[in-house]
């Protein structure tokens, strides 16, 4: 149950990667006179029909995410035609996995990604590895309860 845990938390950061949170503005302090100009969102039904494809998993949400991160999902379904095979299916695999999460498990997800970003690059890459060994290995069969 932990190593699930784990590896469902691992996928959750690198879903939050693919989405690029932008974790400056988060934290930025709120000055009046400093304000960011806000990205509008764009509706689901303005998206073109190649990016309404790409992003359906998103739909039920979209309405809900703010503008920056809408524009950064259409750039990213835009490339999408040019992807390897493999990309898109990984690129598939995350959205659905993002889309299934709770708010509580995105908050989560955004967080682990954070504190792995302040690791060593070297612990990183140690933690990478070994997550990508443990999702290339068959899953063990779980014991009855």
């Amino acid at each position: 149950m932990a190593q699930e845990r784990l590896r469902r938390l691992l996928t959750a950061g690198l879903a939050a990667l693919a989405f690029a949170v932008l974790p400056a503005v988060a934290s930025a302090p709120k000055d009046a006179s400093k304000e960011l100009p806000k990205t509008p969102p764009t509706p689901w039904g303005h998206l073109a029909p190649q990016d309404r494809a790409v992003l359906q998993p998103l739909q039920k949400d979209w309405d809900k995410l703010p503008g920056y991160q809408q524009q950064r999902l259409q750039s990213a379904a835009r490339q999408y035609p040019k992807m390897q095979p493999i990309q898109q299916e990984r690129f598939q695999e995350r959205i659905r996995d993002w889309a299934s999460m709770t708010p509580a498990q995105r908050k989560a997800a955004r967080e682990t990604f954070q504190g792995m970003k302040k690791l060593p690059p070297s612990k990183q890459h140690e933690l990478r590895e070994r997550w990508l060994e443990r999702r290339a290995a068959p899953e063990a069969p779980k014991p009855p309860q």
